[in-house]
């Protein structure tokens, strides 16, 4: 009895020690591999990394196209302000000059003078295709945009305008202001783009349509002599 339990002992000694076959071997290391979770983190971090740092880009400058519209649409009805009292009229104020000491200093500096445009027009009211018309686009459905130069554009402040005083047609302005808003990069795709001094911009756009106040005109310089591209 002593002698048999001995034979079964070394029979399981060599059974428990024996090496496992090929195919053992490969199904354990598979195991392993799945479940080791010792680089997951980093793996994880990868695949959501890009898409959340396109998504943090893309509300910043979500929110800094909402921030830049709101002080292009102050300074501009700030700046209109000056046309329409007569202050630009009196002071022969130059299209350069309005643009750089009147209108850009309003403008966060952020906002560089140098991406705003200017186009400022004077023109009499009037039934289709003059008066406002001529500023609608052939299908009507949006404003004719003025050259994205500031040495092309337009550049009329009006007369002072006299009530009663019998025009058929009286005098009115019409400000644009454009500022090409610098983008981070491809992020923002919805929107629609334009290319500015070799540059994929955003243009934004404000405006302001009024008529002049019967403003005195002290300038000693006749608006015809100050601005002769005017009529």
């Amino acid at each position: 009895m002593t002698t048999l339990t001995a034979t079964f002992q070394v029979l399981k000694a060599i059974r428990v020690g024996r090496r496992p076959a090929a195919g053992d071997a490969r199904q354990g290391r598979t195991r392993q591999l799945f479940a080791d979770r010792s680089g997951a983190t980093a793996v994880e971090f990868a695949l959501v990394a890009a898409p959340m740092l396109l998504t943090v880009m893309a509300v910043l400058q979500s929110g800094l196209f909402v921030y830049f519209s709101g002080q292009l649409d102050h300074a501009t009805q700030a700046a209109a302000r000056q046309i329409l009292t007569g202050s630009v009229q009196n002071a022969t104020t130059s299209a350069s000059d309005f643009r750089t000491k009147i209108l850009c200093p309003l403008l966060p500096s952020v906002m560089s003078c140098s991406s705003v445009i200017v186009n400022l027009q004077a023109f009499s009211g009037g039934s289709y295709p003059s008066g406002f018309n001529a500023f609608v686009n052939a299908s009507q459905t949006g404003i004719i945009l003025p050259p994205l130069d500031n040495t092309k554009t337009t550049f009329c402040p009006g007369t002072p305008q006299l009530p009663g005083a019998g025009q058929q047609f009286p005098q009115y302005v019409y400000l644009q202001v454009y500022y090409a808003m610098p983008l981070f990069g491809s992020v923002w795709l919805p929107v629609t783009t334009t290319t500015y001094n070799g540059k994929t911009v955003k243009l934004i756009g404000s405006s302001a349509a009024f008529r002049n106040e019967p403003f005195i005109q002290t300038s000693g310089t006749s608006y015809q002599t100050a601005y002769p591209k005017c009529s």
